[in-house]
């Protein structure tokens, strides 16, 4: 499979999320995982829900029903 480089803009706080999941994940006995792998993962467990996107119109929406959609899978 190709893979595609699509850059993205993440603030401190993001960066530092993505950083701790890694030095968590190292220092509980598995090994450390980039932040592209990071992404991808949550990429991927996302993929399977069911997003209802109808009528949303701000980030803060999204992340409501990404939230929701989480929460009832």
């Amino acid at each position: 499979m190709a893979k595609n480089w699509t850059p993205i803009s993440l603030n401190k706080k993001q960066i530092g999320f993505l950083e701790k999941i890694s030095k968590d994940c190292k220092f509980s006995g598995g090994r450390k995982f980039s932040r592209t792998a990071i992404l991808r993962a949550l990429l991927t467990a996302g993929k399977g829900l069911s997003l209802d996107v109808n009528n949303v119109k701000t980030e803060k929406d999204l992340k409501k029903r990404i939230l929701l959609a989480f929460k009832t899978t």
